[in-house]
């Protein structure tokens, strides 16, 4: 395969990781009110990430980098983002807090898994639907609709925690197996 046409995915993935400032600074200038400028920076960011995995898996251009780099620049976009959204006062920390642990307890327990078996991390369907809830209710508080946002981020934040359980559940359940062998 072209190494160019393989090499897509991942170069949507790091445009993700660049475009992190850029939100940061676009957020910035209008916080805490509305910024249009941001939510179409983040509607672009958001959509190459569904564009990368679709490409990832049709050209069949899955590659190492991509496995694990994708879903760590997944947690620094939603990680920025939700700090971005606290810092300038449009969530309060109580809202932002138990996400941003969830994140930090499914990287521990990833840590673990990748040591002991070498594969890299799935993403479950209610990750990747707790993601897509999420980015939307983050976009209604981008553009300051915030009683949509509060509707959007109730329903995400129930799944994103819910998804931790499916993570850590799954992976301790790898590791006890690992240990028994």
């Amino acid at each position: 395969m072209n190494p160019v046409v393989r090499n897509i995915p991942n170069a949507l993935t790091l445009m993700r990781l660049v475009l992190l400032p850029l939100i940061v600074w676009l957020y910035a200038g209008d916080a805490p009110g509305a910024s249009w400028a941001t939510a179409w920076v983040v509607l672009v960011a958001a959509l190459s990430d569904i564009v990368d995995g679709i490409l990832a898996r049709r050209l069949d251009a899955q590659t190492e980098f991509g496995r694990w780099v994708d879903p760590i620049v997944d947690r620094l976009f939603f990680f920025t983002l939700l700090t971005m959204l606290w810092y300038f006062d449009t969530l309060p920390a109580w809202a932002v807090v138990p996400l941003l642990v969830r994140d930090g307890i499914v990287l521990l327990v990833a840590g673990p898994v990748r040591h002991y078996t070498d594969q890299a991390p799935q993403i479950s369907r209610w990750g990747r639907g707790a993601n897509l809830v999420l980015i939307c209710a983050i976009q209604w508080f981008i553009i300051d609709l915030r009683d949509i946002g509060w509707a959007f981020y109730a329903v995400g934040a129930t799944l994103y925690i819910g998804s931790m359980v499916l993570y850590a559940v799954r992976g301790m359940a790898i590791l006890r197996r690992m240990r028994a062998t």
